[in-house]
C-alpha cells in the first residue's frame, strides 16, 4: 500500500491534458456525447449499471409526485445512447420500495436487486428471471458474493437485528446470525466486505447503540463453520459516530466511514489504527480508495484527500456531496450541489462544475446523485430528473 501511495503522491508532478484550463462552469465546449429524454422523469435510485455494450438507468414509468412513482429499468447502447430494452416489470409506487435499490449485485448477466421486493433480472434482454412475490418485512441492503446474497432485517416488533442470506437461484432467506434489540442495546448492519485471500471470511461493519451513544464496529464471520469468529465495537471513540456508508477493505485494512469521522482498523486483529474527524457526514458520497493509492472522503461540507497510512489530511476543499465518488486518470468525479463536478486528485483543484443541460430547459431538472464511469471507453454516465447523459472524461 505504501508503494501505491507514493505513486499517487508523485502524480502531482505530472502534467495532464484537461478539457478546461480553469473552473469556469459556463464554458460551452464541454457537451454530452449523447443524451436521452425520459419524457416522464428519473428517480435517483441507482448508479448507472455497465453491462457489456449497455448502460442501464432507472427511470420513472409513471410520474405521480417527486417522491413516489412507478420506476423501471432501461438499457441503452453505451456508445450511441440508443435504447436496447425496457425491463418487463415495474417497481411499486412506494418511496420505501426505492430506498435500498442503490445496493445491488451483478453476477454474470443477472442483476439481483432489492426494492422491498427482490428481483433477478437478465440484463441481456431485460427479462425477470425470478422474484419474491411478497415484500421482505424490514429488509434492507442487498450484497452479493459468488452464489450468495446477503441482506439485513429488523423484525417487525423491533426485537432482533438479523443478517440473512439466500442463494442466487431463488429468494429463500435464511438466518446467518442475529442480535437481540432492546431499550439499551441495538445493532445496525451497513454492508458486507469480502476477503479476496480467503473465501471463507466475511466482514460485517455495524453500528452499536448503547441506549445513549452510537459506536462503529465490525465482526468477522466464517461461512464454513457458520459462526462469528470475532466482534469488536470501538467504544473508545467519543461522541456519536455511526457507520453511515459503505466500508472499504484494502489489503490488511478496513476503512469505516462514520458520521463525522473516518476510522481505519486492522482486518485481522480489529486494532484501531487511526481515526480522523471530518466536517459533516459521509452518508451521501462516502469514501473512495483509488487503484493508485489515493484515499478520498466526501461529506456534505468538505472533500478530503487523506493519507491512508495514518489519516493525515493531504488537502481539503469545500464540497457539496450528493453522488458516490468516481475516479479516473487522476480526477475525482461526483455530482453535488446540482452540478457535475471534477477535482484534480493530486492537488484538490476544481476542474469543472457544470449544470445539467436540462436544468434551464426542463424547469430545474438538475443532476441527480447518480454517476458511473466506464474506464474502458473513458465516459461518464449520469442523469438529471428528465435526461440520461453521457460525457467524456476530462483525461
Amino acid at each position: 500500500m505504501k508503494c501505491l501511495y507514493l505513486i499517487f503522491a508523485c502524480m502531482s508532478a505530472l502534467s495532464s491534458c484537461s478539457l478546461f484550463t480553469d473552473e469556469d462552469p459556463k464554458k460551452n465546449s464541454y457537451q454530452p456525447l449523447w443524451e436521452y429524454n425520459f419524457d416522464i422523469g428519473y428517480f435517483s435510485s441507482i448508479d448507472p449499471i455497465l453491462h457489456n455494450n449497455k448502460v442501464i438507468y432507472s427511470a420513472l414509468d409513471e410520474k405521480k409526485n417527486d417522491f413516489s412513482a412507478n420506476s423501471t429499468l432501461e438499457a441503452f447502447d453505451k456508445e450511441e445512447g440508443k435504447m436496447i430494452w425496457r425491463w418487463d416489470k415495474t417497481i411499486d409506487d412506494s418511496y420505501d420500495q426505492f430506498y435500498f435499490e442503490s445496493e445491488y449485485y451483478l453476477n454474470d448477466n443477472i442483476l439481483y436487486i432489492s426494492t422491498g421486493i427482490d428481483y433477478a433480472i437478465d440484463l441481456q434482454q431485460g427479462n425477470t428471471v425470478h422474484y419474491l412475490d411478497q415484500p421482505k418485512i424490514g429488509g434492507q441492503g442487498f450484497f452479493g458474493k459468488d452464489d450468495f446474497i446477503f441482506s439485513t432485517f429488523d423484525t417487525q416488533n423491533d426485537e432482533k437485528s438479523t443478517m440473512k442470506y439466500t442463494k442466487t437461484n431463488a429468494f429463500d432467506w435464511n438466518i446467518l446470525f442475529e442480535f437481540q434489540r432492546n431499550d439499551t442495546v441495538a445493532y445496525t448492519f451497513r454492508d458486507v466486505l469480502y476477503n479476496e485471500d480467503n473465501d471463507d471470511l466475511l466482514y460485517f461493519p455495524y453500528t452499536k447503540w448503547n441506549g445513549t451513544n452510537f459506536f462503529p464496529g465490525f465482526l468477522i464471520y466464517s461461512l464454513n463453520s457458520k459462526a462469528i469468529l470475532s466482534k469488536r465495537t470501538y467504544t473508545e471513540i467519543t461522541n456519536d459516530h455511526f457507520v453511515d456508508n459503505k466500508s472499504v477493505l484494502i489489503d490488511e485494512k478496513i476503512f469505516l466511514p462514520c458520521y463525522g469521522m473516518v476510522i481505519c482498523v486492522d482486518k485481522n486483529s480489529g486494532e484501531l489504527l487511526w481515526q480522523k474527524k471530518v466536517n459533516g457526514n459521509t452518508s451521501r458520497s462516502g469514501i473512495l480508495y483509488s487503484k493508485d493509492g489515493g484515499f478520498f472522503v466526501n461529506t456534505e461540507l468538505n472533500l478530503y484527500s487523506l493519507n491512508p497510512e495514518n489519516g493525515n489530511i493531504i488537502w481539503q476543499k469545500e464540497s457539496r456531496a450528493a453522488s458516490r465518488l468516481q475516479y479516473h486518470n487522476g480526477v475525482i468525479y461526483y455530482t453535488g450541489g446540482s452540478k457535475l463536478r471534477a477535482v484534480d486528485a493530486a492537488s484538490g483543484e476544481s476542474l469543472m462544475a457544470i449544470e445539467a443541460p436540462s436544468k434551464s430547459a426542463d424547469d430545474g431538472a438538475f443532476f441527480q446523485s447518480v454517476i458511473t464511469i466506464d474506464p474502458e471507453n473513458e465516459k461518464i454516465y449520469t442523469a438529471s430528473y428528465t435526461h440520461a447523459y453521457c460525457y467524456p472524461t476530462l483525461r
